[in-house]
Formats: structure tokens, C-alpha cells, sequence
């Protein structure tokens, strides 16, 4: 009887999360680490593909291929600033204050906007002066494959800075640590795509 009100998952925290030595992954971190590694191998499998047509042509660039835009460096910038306010975000979802998290994740969604609006412009700029050569391909295909992944993201993102705004984070900020890893997973895999086309 005398341990008829104790916690049978063990000790928590002021989060209300379990703090016991036994405690295993969150089921929400487990399918974030699941849908990171689906995606890491998807891109690393598009990565390998444009490398090994690279490493097989003759000439590369190839002949008639376009310069580069230099606006991905601007992208790239977007980038990293973005994953440096979801990282200011998080430390402010994990000390409690909400209003702070709402206006980094507000701020955060915007510059994902930018950095899909900076593409396009890439986008039109390499199309105005390209001709169809392997260049040109895997820049489409990388650079459009991961702006897809980040359009999905941007939906979790706006979702998760409506919810921080009414403080439905103040105890619980394992949501806006797990949109936060998506956005700095597409940040990395972002400077390997750049790094890939720009070399």
C-alpha cells in the first residue's frame, strides 16, 4: 500500500516527462528519427546518383552549361540563419516562455517562406540561360526535391507557432525541439546539395 500513489513510469520532470534511468525514446522523437532517416537516404541516394554522372563525364561542366545563380548563396544564408532562430526558439520553448517561442517560430516561417521565394528566382534565372545538359538536370532535381521537403515543412512549422502562441508548449517543448530538428536535417542536406553543384 505505501506505494499505491507513486508513479509506476517513475520519477518525472518539470515537463512532465519521465526521468527514470529505464525511460525510453518519446514516440514522437522515435518517428521523427524514423522520417529523417527515410529522407537522409532518399537524398544521399539523389546526391550519389548526380555524383556518379558527374564522375563519368568527360567534361564537366558540360559544354553549354549555365553558371550557376549566384542567389543560392543568398538561399543558403536563409538557411542558416533560420536554423540559428529555431535553435533561439527552442531554448525559449524549454525555459517557458511561450510569447518569445511564438515570435522565433514566426520568424522562422517567414525565412522558410523567403528561402522558397529565393529559389524560384534561382530557378527562372538557370532556366532563362540553360541548355538542357546533365548540369542543368541535377540542378533541377536536387534543388526542386528539396524545396518539396521544404513546403511540407512549412505547414508543422506554421502549425506548431500557432500552438506556442497559445502556450501549449509551456510544459511540453519536445514539439518545437522535433520541428526544429526537420528544419536544421533540411539545412544540412541543403549545403551538401550546394556544395555538390557549386564544386
Amino acid at each position: 500500500m505505501a506505494d499505491a500513489g507513486r508513479d509506476p513510469e517513475g520519477p518525472r520532470d518539470a515537463a512532465g516527462r519521465g526521468t527514470s534511468r529505464g525511460e525510453g525514446i518519446s514516440p514522437r522523437r522515435f518517428a521523427m528519427r524514423l522520417l529523417l532517416l527515410s529522407l537522409g537516404i532518399l537524398f544521399a541516394a539523389a546526391l550519389a546518383g548526380y555524383l556518379i554522372i558527374r564522375s563519368r563525364a568527360a567534361v564537366w561542366p558540360p559544354p553549354g552549361s549555365p553558371e550557376l545563380p549566384g542567389g543560392l548563396w543568398a538561399s543558403t544564408a536563409i538557411l542558416v540563419v533560420l536554423s540559428a532562430v529555431l535553435v533561439m526558439a527552442v531554448g525559449r520553448a524549454r525555459a517557458g516562455r511561450a510569447s518569445e517561442t511564438a515570435r522565433l517560430l514566426a520568424a522562422a516561417t517567414a525565412l522558410g517562406g523567403a528561402f522558397l521565394v529565393a529559389q524560384a528566382a534561382n530557378w527562372l534565372r538557370i532556366d532563362a540561360a540553360a541548355d538542357r545538359t546533365m548540369l542543368v538536370f541535377g540542378f533541377w532535381m536536387l534543388t526542386v526535391l528539396h524545396a518539396l521537403h521544404v513546403l511540407g515543412g512549412l505547414l508543422p512549422l506554421a502549425i506548431t507557432t500557432a500552438r506556442a502562441g497559445r502556450g501549449r508548449y509551456l510544459n511540453d517543448p519536445e514539439p518545437v525541439e522535433l520541428v526544429a530538428n526537420y528544419w536544421h536535417f533540411l539545412g544540412i542536406t541543403w549545403l551538401a546539395i550546394f556544395a555538390a553543384l557549386a564544386m
